[in-house]
């Protein structure tokens, strides 16, 4: 196609370039510049309340400087978004949504129109995309799809329609139709990408693989648990180092405060009638005698927090500083003051000073400083270990003396250039020749090492413990503090199925319980406007790590900050972390210190934040009615009909954890067939039913392997060696409550139920014939289900109401398991779990006083139930004592006849039992219709709202006069 010349339009015709961004409906933060329509460079979102997890250089709309005509056309596109009831929409006949866009759903809909509309320059379309043929829109489509995922496609079609349904009031863009026939994006981006590639995976936010997942949690939290308290200790000990070397005040967490807070905190202050005005004395520079002064005043109020309360020239608005000033002058008219001289007024008044960290001492009081840090022996000058491009082996090296000493960078007072600088010299080389130096690594201040006692030990692969740091440089303990950030970073994140951006909202005490249980509170960002305040459950770890995470952060609110503390005129630490860059560091990390610090080494993959809550639900959507927990925690939807398909999506299975899953079933399987190894061990028969001869022929081959291997028989009490081969011998066995299936599709009973293409893939758990099937084994955890079964079918064969063809069918049931309740008695004398000599005791004395009808827990009934409750002992306990179950039955041969007290006294509970469930499903059935009817009135809230705040936007028209 012929390329069209493009339209150079710079001014719109529709927005004044004067007209602010986001307009008076938005709750803008005070003190920070909002953008213009008529700024062509960016748009920066700060004025809205940047989240902490955005750099302040990610959060900007950024436009096309190459092409004034674009760079338009987004402004328009943005701005429209951002005031969706601006009367140029309205006269244009566009009635969007009331609620505006949010900031980054604008950004990427400005960068994905950004890509579309450059692809066209370059493909030669007319500069108005309302002329595109469909068949460019798809070109541009099946371009993307070979190179990105469908959301990435079905994003840029979102941003076409937004651009389609916008036109009118863009420069230089005529209407047009949907080039997709109003089919659903997702819907076109799954067939873009299927178009491009051969691979029909299902393209969605990615899990972590298991390989990487577990040593990288382990990781984490080997660090938060016990590295932590090390690193928090050497950090503490580094900065009480550098405030004795005379670094200056030591940092201080900037307590946050509002101006309101400091309104409130002058009032208190004010109306104490013990706190007197410190005043000028005398007339000094400009000030008269009897005016407050205000810094040390400040000073007082704010105990050394701020000196400039007062100022009318700083950032706070001059309005509210002569409020303050007039508070103030108030009550120096009332005589509540103190003269005192400028310069004595801190120390007169007692006030704390506010000290900054810019601070420069006196040349005295550096002299004094070196001299006292020469007096100390322990302190050595540095010399150099070799020669560098400053100077020569043995000489000093002036720049770390003075980082030791006064905790600068540079050599500055040693020039000798200066009179004190020379004098400064002599005194060092005084001490070098008296010996007092010490040889530093790379000749830099940073590599000076400090020892680590009492450090946590860890074990080594040889079995040994030993510290996990012996000695430790500034320089090194920077990078702990990261890697104990990252570790928190990834602990949180990963446990709690929280988004980035919600946990980098966690800020200090966000640690309280919710509905009884642990849990952290936040601000839900994600398509919510609002950012309201919600919660997330959580485990102990993982309030650990916020603890730790609390204790790193120089920030005065937030937890993921800035590492390095507050210095000059800056009081507080930047918040928010590139969480990326921190998840890449500590894999990177801990892969290069696996030997040093006994880790696991983490497999390479691509991990990022979004792809922890992922795998966590993956992980926590394998548990019974983990659907609507992980809704809850997800935040998903607060409609129960939404959560369902979404939490569903989220925490389907995907193909490595599958595997990963099968692998844990199979070892804890084999887990449970240690004990039954060494019980074989002994020539015990461990299991009875049709598969028994299969079961101990696999056993016996696990002995034989282990006895003909040295090795293996030195580890002949090692449950993990001995699982490991169990797993390999025993690959198909699945477990049971009432019996073990060695699976082997031709055997297997239950595999006649299924289709014959369906066979030979797993048990038909419904279709189990465990007394039957050869896959089936019943061993002595099994026993006490199969002896009560017994029991209660001889009971009911023996019930005169029972009709003949029932009768019949209990029968061949108690036939079918009395064949397995036979093999089990006719085991070994007190081969299934005997019970114990007191055990024993207990039983026959209950039964000695229910036969002699002197119960002392129960009613007398003499029913086995009776017989365990009388001695306060479980059900299959009487079970396992068979000898005694053999008296039982022989001193009561069948079932007592009740009497005709006891038949009214049972009809009477069984109809209260009745009335009890009725009553029960009548509860839950108004309590669901109290669910719902809760649902709609919140539904019908918010609608009322959203129409109550769309009223409130609109603009009324006086009506035309009759004349």
């Amino acid at each position: 196609m012929t390329p069209q010349p493009a339209l150079r339009a710079t001014v719109s015709a529709r927005f004044r370039d004067d007209e602010p961004v986001f307009g008076p409906g938005y709750r803008l933060v005070a003190g920070i510049v909002v953008p213009r329509f008529g700024d062509t460079g960016f748009w920066s979102g700060d004025c809205l309340g940047r989240p902490a997890n955005q750099p302040p250089t990610r959060y900007k709309i950024h436009f096309a400087p190459e092409d004034p005509l674009i760079t338009l056309q987004l402004r328009e596109i943005a701005f429209a978004q951002f005031n969706p009831t601006h009367r140029v929409l309205r006269q244009a006949a566009i009635y969007r949504s009331a609620e505006p866009v949010a900031f980054p759903t604008v950004k990427m809909c400005c960068q994905k129109l950004r890509v579309i509309l450059r692809w066209g320059r370059r493909q030669g379309l007319p500069a108005d995309p309302g002329r595109w043929a469909a068949a460019d829109w798809q070109s541009f489509l099946d371009e993307l799809a070979a190179t990105v995922g469908d959301t990435t496609v079905a994003n840029h079609v979102g941003a076409v329609r937004t651009l389609r349904e916008l036109a009118a009031v863009v420069t230089g863009v005529t209407p047009f139709d949907d080039p997709w026939d109003e089919r659903s994006a997702a819907e076109i981006g799954r067939q873009a990408v299927l178009n491009a590639t051969t691979d029909d995976a299902v393209l969605a936010t990615p899990t972590i693989p298991p390989q990487t997942w577990w040593p990288l949690i382990r990781a984490a939290w080997t660090y938060v648990h016990t590295f932590a308290p090390d690193i928090l200790r050497w950090k503490e000990h580094f900065e009480h180092l550098a405030v004795g070397l005379g670094h200056g005040a030591p940092p201080r967490r900037h307590v946050a405060q509002t101006a309101d807070d400091t309104d409130a905190q002058i009032a208190a202050w004010l109306a104490d009638p013990g706190n007197r005005v410190p005043v000028h004395a005398v007339n000094r520079h400009g000030t008269k005698a009897g005016d407050p002064i205000w810094t040390v005043l400040s000073e007082l109020i704010t105990a050394g927090q701020q000196d400039s309360i007062f100022a009318t020239h700083s950032r706070s608005p001059r309005a509210r500083a002569l409020a303050r000033r007039a508070a103030v002058l108030a009550v120096v008219a009332q005589g509540r003051t103190q003269a005192v001289r400028g310069k004595v007024a801190a120390a007169v008044m007692n006030a704390p000073r506010h000290v900054r960290a810019s601070t420069r001492p006196s040349a005295t009081m550096i002299d004094e400083e070196l001299r006292r840090w020469l007096a100390n022996r322990d302190n050595r000058v540095p010399i150099r270990s070799a020669d560098d491009g400053v100077g020569r082996a043995g000489t000093v090296i002036w720049s770390t003396l003075a980082r030791l000493i006064w905790g600068i960078p540079t050599g500055d007072r040693f020039t000798s250039h200066a009179e004190s600088g020379r004098a400064r010299r002599q005194l060092v080389a005084e001490a070098v020749s008296a010996g007092q130096t010490v040889v530093m690594a790379a000749n830099r201040y940073w590599s000076i090492p400090q020892p680590c006692p009492n450090a946590a030990r860890i074990t080594g692969k040889v079995g040994t413990t030993r510290p996990w740091r012996t000695h430790i440089t500034q320089v090194e303990l920077t990078v702990e503090l990261r890697m104990l950030r990252a570790a928190c970073y990834v602990f949180v994140t990963a446990t709690s199925l929280m988004r980035d951006s919600e946990v980098q909202e966690i800020q200090r005490d966000a640690v309280t319980t919710y509905y009884g249980s642990p849990a952290i509170r936040s601000h839900k960002i994600k398509h919510d406007p609002e950012r309201p305040e919600s919660f997330w459950w959580i485990i102990e770890p993982v309030a650990e790590a916020i603890a730790v995470a609390e204790q790193l952060s120089w920030h005065p609110t937030h937890l993921f900050a800035s590492l390095k503390p507050p210095r000059g005129k800056k009081n507080r630490g930047d918040r928010g972390i590139i969480a990326a860059e921190d998840i890449d560091y500590f894999i990177k990390h801990v892969n290069a210190s696996v030997d040093a610090y006994g880790l696991e080494t983490i497999p390479d993959a691509h991990v990022r934040s979004h792809m922890f809550r992922r795998t966590m639900s993956v992980i926590t959507g394998r548990e019974p009615g983990s659907e609507v927990a992980l809704g809850l925690q997800l935040k998903h939807a607060a409609r129960r009909a939404l959560a369902n398909c979404t939490t569903q999506g989220y925490a389907q299975m995907d193909t490595t954890w599958a595997k990963e899953f099968d692998q844990q079933l199979e070892y804890a399987a084999a887990l449970r067939l240690v004990d039954l190894l060494r019980a074989r061990r002994t020539g015990e028969k461990v299991a009875v039913g049709p598969g028994a001869d299969r079961l101990h022929a696999g056993l016996d081959q696990v002995i034989s392997t282990i006895e003909d291997d040295p090795v293996l028989r030195a580890q002949i009490a090692d449950e993990q060696a001995e699982a490991a081969l169990l797993a390999t011998q025993f690959a198909n066995l699945h477990l049971g409550t009432i019996n073990h299936c060695m699976f082997d599709a031709p055997q297997a009973e239950c595999q006649n139920e299924l289709p014959a293409d369906q066979r030979g893939t797993a048990p038909l758990i419904g279709a189990c014939q465990p007394d039957r099937c050869r896959n089936s084994v019943i061993t002595r955890r099994h026993a006490p289900i199969w002896i009560a079964e017994d029991d209660d079918l001889t009971a009911r064969a023996q019930d005169p109401t029972l009709s003949s063809p029932g009768r019949e069918a209990v029968l061949i049931r108690l036939a079918d398991v009395q064949r397995i309740t036979r093999a089990l008695r006719q085991r070994r004398s007190h081969s299934l779990m005997p019970v114990s000599a007191k055990t024993a005791t207990k039983l026959r004395e209950a039964m000695d006083r229910l036969l002699a009808g002197e119960p002392l827990h129960t009613d007398g009934a003499l029913t086995k139930e009776n017989l365990a409750r009388e001695a306060q002992v479980s059900h299959a306990t009487v079970h396992r004592a068979h000898d005694i179950l053999a008296e039982w039955n022989a001193k009561v041969a069948r079932p007592v006849l009740r009497t005709p007290g006891e038949v009214a006294r049972d009809e009477t509970i069984t109809e209260l039992r009745k009335q009890l469930r009725e009553a029960r499903a009548t509860i839950t059935q108004l309590n669901g219709k109290l669910d719902a009817l809760a649902t709609v009135t919140s539904n019908l809230y918010h609608e009322n709202l959203a129409l109550k705040k769309r009223d409130s936007d609109r603009r009324l028209a006086p009506l035309p006069s009759a004349e």
